[in-house]
């Protein structure tokens, strides 16, 4: 393939929307699903690691060509609907998602859809981690951020410098700025970066309708998922705490929680081969 950062680009219907995504290498099919901010080509130091398998990435809804506009919805239950009817559509019986994307991949989790899984930096349940460690609520201060009016023109203030401070912040020391420069031309494309935004908006305002209805839920809450996952998170993770994977096997009836040292949020681009021999284990 000649341009292993864009890899193949590939159109694809599912769930009532025309997803566009790249597609990298040849073999078994994995469904790579990314998160914020980032975009499908964030997979590309994978598929540099991978053989005898294709990494089938589209853009999430609302961002670059994927069809989306600030008023759809972006729940992570539409996010769920959006990662199994992918799965049925490319044929591939594996999830593999980071951030948004392990969130979408959360709400795939069927027995009957999707046969193994693989998650990154954000664990199962995480919208009630955040009352029961408190040090995360304050981690997530850009979640409280997006929430204000003007948080679409601070998004894009600068030429997206909020972006490079994430990425500075939630990967210390951690230099990805060709990617990065990617990631701000996908954030410029239509109405990408609203959508972005929505993302968390409708995440809190379902977590709030929840704790209004039945008060805050417990983490351990709730039936166990049948779908066997592997759980990788950065040590030095400053976005989301490897400590919030501590009770992750509550969530599971089958799980392996894989703690990558030297990595922090973006650990399948700063330690590529570590996860990639992490996921072939799991997934090949």
């Amino acid at each position: 393939m000649s341009d292993t950062a864009a890899g193949e680009r590939f159109t694809v219907r599912a769930n009532g929307r025309e997803f566009v995504g790249h597609a990298y290498g040849d073999g078994e099919p994995w469904l790579c699903l990314h998160g914020f901010p980032d975009d499908p080509r964030t997979f590309d130091r994978l598929a540099d690691e991978l053989g005898g398998v294709r990494l089938l990435a589209p853009y999430m809804r609302g961002y670059g060509p994927t069809g989306g506009s600030p008023a759809d919805d972006y729940s992570p239950a539409a996010l769920g609907r959006d990662a199994a009817a992918l799965a049925e559509a490319l044929d591939t019986r594996y999830v593999v998602g980071h951030d948004w994307g392990a969130v979408a991949a959360y709400g795939a989790l069927r027995s009957d859809v999707v046969e193994r899984a693989a998650t990154m930096a954000v664990p199962p349940r995480f919208d009630a981690l955040l009352f029961a460690y408190p040090t995360q609520f304050l981690r997530s201060w850009y979640i409280w951020l997006f929430q204000l009016p003007g948080a679409v023109r601070l998004l894009r203030a600068r030429d997206f410098a909020l972006v490079d401070a994430l990425y500075g912040a939630w990967s210390p020391g951690f230099e990805d700025d060709a990617h990065v420069a990617r990631v701000k031309e996908t954030l410029t494309t239509g109405d990408t970066a609203p959508n972005a935004v929505a993302y968390y908006r409708d995440m809190v305002a379902a977590t709030v309708e929840g704790v209004r209805a039945n008060g805050v839920r417990d983490p351990d809450e709730g039936r166990p998922m049948t779908t066997p996952t592997l759980l990788l998170t950065g040590a030095d993770d400053w976005c989301i705490g490897t400590e919030l994977y501590e009770r992750a096997d509550e969530a599971f009836e089958t799980c392996r929680v894989v703690r990558v040292r030297d990595a922090g949020h973006f650990l399948h681009r700063e330690r590529p081969a570590v996860v990639a021999d992490e996921l072939r284990a799991w997934l090949g």
